[in-house]
């Protein structure tokens, strides 16, 4: 009788085991298949638009960025993605775009920068980038 009883336990503490794994296994497997969702949704809302204006020529697109990107990254990417030119000095927040589109800066004139109409007081590297931000470079003169 003691017998029938320990394969009972026996089995019923596997049936417990087995449970409980196959549980746990279910909820990785989901959790593993909502994560690539929740990456590609996330990259879908984070999104900015950027335009590029030097006089008579306007390039202008919708680009997705991802935490912490600054305004100056954000258009290191545009450019590299439109196969346009573009060359800087410095770095970090003290980067400074020296030609862009095959317009270069000088002593007279360079790109600027709008954040949603405004702008802003610090350089193109300190500016992180928030979900629907209106991003304009304009060539201006000094």
């Amino acid at each position: 009788m003691k017998t029938i009883y320990r394969i009972i336990i026996v089995l019923l503490a596997a049936a417990v085991l087995f449970g409980a794994g196959f549980w746990a296994g279910h909820q990785t497997a989901q959790n593993a298949a909502a994560k690539p969702a929740a990456r590609a949704a996330q990259t879908a809302a984070s999104s900015a638009f950027i335009s590029i204006k030097d006089g008579s020529h306007v390039q202008e697109g919708k680009i997705a960025f991802s935490k912490n990107e600054t305004v100056f990254s954000l258009l290191q990417k545009f450019s590299k993605k439109q196969h346009l030119e573009m060359s800087s000095s410095g770095s970090g927040k003290m980067v400074y775009v020296t030609s862009l589109n095959n317009k270069k800066a000088s002593k007279k004139a360079g790109w600027l920068f709008t954040v949603n109409g405004k702008q802003p007081n610090v350089g193109a590297g300190a500016v992180k980038v928030q979900k629907n931000d209106q991003i304009v470079w304009y060539y201006s003169k000094f």
